[in-house]
């Protein structure tokens, strides 16, 4: 998906990605919500498209971002200095719920 990329360019549109999650963008996610029930359960790895919404294998974002996150590992890229990579859809769902619960607790959302 991003093999043409630089190590650089590969950064600048994870750390890109990663923004948007932090942020509580909502960008990328069902019904632009990261605190949606898919989500919630999508925490401990569970997923099931039909009876939730989304899924690893529907969602593009989190394609993307496990496939950059991957690639770092495999070239041994440091991306982010606090390590946060997403190998699973666990790794994703925690990312976007933290992210949209902290922006609730500030009333940020």
């Amino acid at each position: 998906m991003f093999e043409g990329l630089s190590p650089s360019e590969r950064h600048l549109i994870y750390e890109s990605l990663l923004h948007a999650v932090k942020s509580n963008s909502g960008i990328g996610f069902a019904n632009a919500d990261q605190g949606h029930p898919a989500y919630r359960v999508g925490r401990d790895g569970k997923h099931d498209y039909q009876t939730f919404g989304d899924s690893p294998d529907h969602n593009k974002l989190f394609k993307m971002m496990h496939a950059l996150s991957v690639a770092a590992n495999e070239t041994d890229e440091s991306f982010t200095a606090s390590g946060e990579l997403v190998f699973s859809w666990a790794d994703f769902c925690r990312l976007a719920t933290d992210a949209y619960d902290q922006h609730r607790r500030t009333g940020n959302a």
